[in-house]
């Protein structure tokens, strides 16, 4: 595990999927990652490599051959190298191995940076291509709605965006996206619900606003995401369990069960010659 800390945070990252698992702070005590509670969803922040959503059967194909892709990748999955620490930013790396290849049939490296701010962390992640690749990408933090107390339920909550929006909702259906529209409909509000998150994610594309905020009538402690380059917003709890967290997840894309079966095909993928990189910045702000 490792630790990063300033005078007003401590941040926790496991090496398993370059993950954190805390982010504490010291001034109101209070923590503002999920638990991970199995019995809701074992996971907390994971990122999404190299892709997001699900594939028809799990499966993709590159250069004409089938490969059984995990849905929303295999990098959380992983174990990364520790390549470098300070007190308050850590480098991790993981790059294609034998594993990776019967998966993913391309060399790649993927380098992951976590610099702890004085209100929240920024998190950036390069792709460099070895070979010519395809890809996807997406961080998929989860926030604790206990922020504002154990009676802050997800119904107390709200999405507040920068800018008035007019946008569609898509959400699966059986893996097959459908689409709500107008779902946002010039608001700079989502009051959240159990009926809408019960439906499953919350997918909301061509959104104006690079910042995001979640906040409750309960309190006065909330998160402000930046998505910076990442063009897709999800928001996400699991359905039906009434579990105590928010994911507010910035992604390239999300696609459903009928996308194109080649990666080269999907329209949703990102394509990089060999020597050629990606950088995706986001970051987190709480109070």
């Amino acid at each position: 595990m490792v630790t990063l800390q300033n005078e007003k945070l401590s941040m926790k990252i496991a090496l398993l999927g370059a993950e954190p698992q805390s982010l504490f702070s010291q001034e109101n005590g209070i923590e503002y990652l999920w638990s991970g509670d199995p019995q809701f969803w074992p996971r907390r922040a994971p990122l999404l490599f190299p892709m997001t959503g699900p594939t028809k059967d799990g499966k993709v194909e590159a250069a004409g051959i089938t490969y059984t892709l995990p849905n929303n990748g295999f990098a959380r999955d992983l174990d990364f190298t520790l390549i470098s620490q300070s007190s308050t930013v850590a480098t991790f790396e993981l790059q294609d191995s034998d594993g990776t290849m019967k998966y993913y049939p391309y060399g790649f490296r993927l380098k992951v940076t976590y610099t702890l701010l004085e209100d929240g962390f920024k998190a950036e992640a390069e792709v460099y291509a070895k070979d010519d690749l395809f890809f996807t990408f997406g961080w998929h933090p989860a926030f604790s709605l206990d922020i504002n107390g154990t009676d802050a339920n997800l119904e107390s909550y709200s999405i507040t965006f920068e800018q008035e929006e007019r946008v569609d909702r898509k959400r699966p259906v059986n893996g097959v996206f459908v689409t709500d529209k107008n779902f946002l409909d010039n608001s700079k509000t989502l009051r959240l619900s159990r009926e809408e998150t019960d439906k499953g994610p919350i997918i909301l594309n061509c959104l104006t606003s690079k910042q995001v905020t979640l906040t409750s009538d309960k309190g006065e402690h909330g998160v402000r995401v930046d998505r910076g380059n990442l063009e897709t917003l999800v928001l996400w709890t699991i359905e039906s369990k009434h579990a105590g967290y928010l994911c507010i997840e910035p992604m390239h894309s999300f696609g459903d069960i009928n996308r194109e079966f080649a990666l080269e095909k999907m329209d949703e993928v990102l394509a990089l010659k060999a020597g050629e990189s990606k950088v995706f910045s986001s970051s987190f702000h709480i109070f």
